[in-house]
């Protein structure tokens, strides 16, 4: 988009024909651009699954293009056969755009789409090489997960993490008996051995049994920590390395100050610092104000500065940016009402900044929070602990910035959401059925998903992407249940 324009008076032109002469322009002092244009951004991204069948296919380029050098030869779409798909294509200012014809798009297929030299900006110069992405369109499609004998017993209030090959499940209680029991489920092996016990062979090595806890994946082990056990809330943890057999367990040090909590939120910071951050929850005096870091190689903790960080909570949502934590929204407790306000804290620097609270979603707790990979979108919940919310907004960690995002079609309360890559799709919680929907942020769009083989509506389940699936499981939908499903967008 053009931002502004020079007004032709005398001195801009003198001032024009200067900077021609300094960058070696020519042609009655105008300048010259030599610059090939570059491909800024693509919709779907490269990889994407779950494309509708009717999105256009976008490449955004860094400047302006000739409307003529785009055309059905140097932007084409094909499938994994190499056959092209029919469609037209079409140029507005760095846009290129290509748009399938109705039903030239199938559900589950591969499609590849291709840029050629062809393409030129305004000054006629070309892209310097070919620039292509792969994309999968939807399939929209629920298969249950299996049920064997190493099936976990149906639970509530666990937690689940993706490995990268397998679905972990671990704790939470089957509505008697707080449990320290958990499964690894793998999606591509057969019904009789998809799943696996997370025993140890020295059953005193696993952590206490527990809910509310929280568990993160470092690429190697699982790591759980804290929640509520038989004997109240408790500051320990664990970490799990599964094997091909079934697994060890070792315990996590003494955290550096942290009392025993439950409701708090954890993130994986991943290279170079590979620390889990614990941070607020609800501990026996009330909500917290407090939060370390943990290393796994060295088994250590480390506090983190409480200058600038956000009042004191529980029920608030946190994700990783990759350089920051984001923490919003929540239960101050106290009977003071939930809040709208949140916290970045910077690993680099060991500070805190406030979040902006202008255009901020209203105040909650039960509500969800996924990274896109440039915002956080912030969606659902209850704003008074009763009647669930279909609202949500966006905020852009570098300008400090929310954007309201589309009204969904459902309301939800204690849900879980993922994101794919282009979508963020939300299910189950509370106003519970098996209806869900799903949000792209690029169109500011939401839609409903099959319910068609798709798990009993629920509260209390857990939820994982795979990099293809969904998985979602446990959960009390009307009694606790051991049953899941797998859904390919």
């Amino acid at each position: 988009m053009e931002r502004f324009k020079l007004r032709a008076t005398p001195w801009v032109a003198v001032f024009a024909a200067a900077i021609a002469t300094a960058c070696g322009g020519s042609g009655g002092g105008g300048i010259v651009d030599n610059t090939p244009p570059t491909v800024a951004t693509t919709d779907p991204p490269s990889n994407a699954v779950g494309v509708q069948l009717d999105n256009p296919i976008v490449a955004t380029f860094s400047e302006p293009l000739n409307p003529g050098s785009v055309n059905a030869s140097t932007f084409q779409v094909t499938d994994d056969m190499s056959n092209p798909v029919n469609g037209t294509v079409s140029v507005s200012g760095r846009d290129a755009r290509f748009t399938p014809a109705s039903k030239a798009l199938v559900e589950a297929a591969l499609y590849h789409a291709m840029l050629t030299t062809g393409i030129t900006d305004l000054a006629g110069n070309a892209l310097v090489t070919g620039f292509s992405w792969d994309f999968t369109a939807t399939t929209d499609l629920w298969t249950s997960t299996a049920i064997n004998a190493s099936t976990p017993p149906a639970r509530i209030d666990h937690t689940a993490v993706w490995t990268g090959g397998e679905m972990i499940v671990w704790g939470g209680t089957d509505g008697i008996t707080t449990l320290n029991t958990g499964g690894r489920y793998n999606p591509t092996s057969q019904n009789a051995t998809a799943w696996t016990a997370t025993a140890d062979t020295a059953p005193s090595n696993v952590p206490s049994a527990r809910t509310d806890h929280t568990a993160v994946w470092t690429g190697t082990m699982m790591i759980v920590w804290g929640g509520n056990t038989e004997l109240g809330l408790t500051n320990t943890g664990g970490l799990y390395t599964p094997s091909p057999t079934a697994g060890s367990w070792t315990a996590t040090a003494n955290t550096s100050g942290l009392t025993g909590r439950r409701l708090h939120t954890a993130v994986w910071t991943g290279a170079p610092n590979n620390e889990m951050i614990i941070w607020g929850g609800l501990t026996d005096i009330g909500a917290a104000f407090d939060g370390a870091r943990y290393q796994p190689p060295t088994n250590s903790w480390t506090s983190i500065s409480l200058s600038g960080a956000p009042s004191a909570r529980f029920g608030h949502t946190a994700i990783w940016t990759g350089n920051e934590m984001i923490v919003w929204g929540g239960d101050p407790g106290g009977g003071l009402g939930f809040t709208n306000t949140g916290g970045r804290y910077r690993r680099s620097t060991n500070d805190w900044l406030a979040t902006s609270t202008a255009s901020a979603p209203s105040a909650r707790t039960g509500h969800t929070a996924i990274w896109t990979g440039n915002e956080m979108i912030v969606w659902g919940g209850t704003s008074d602990g009763v009647l669930a919310l279909s609202d949500g907004a966006s905020y852009n960690p570098a300008t400090d910035t929310w954007l309201p995002i589309a009204s969904a079609p459902i309301a939800r309360s204690g849900h879980e959401a993922i994101w794919t890559g282009t979508e963020m799709i939300v299910w189950g919680g509370k106003v519970s059925d098996s209806s869900a929907a799903a949000y792209n942020p690029a169109h500011d769009t939401w839609r409903f998903i099959t319910t068609t083989g798709a798990p009993s509506g629920r509260t209390g389940q857990t939820a994982v992407w795979t990099g293809s699936e969904m998985i979602v499981w446990g959960g009390n939908d009307t009694m606790l249940t051991n049953t899941g499903g797998r859904y390919a967008p």
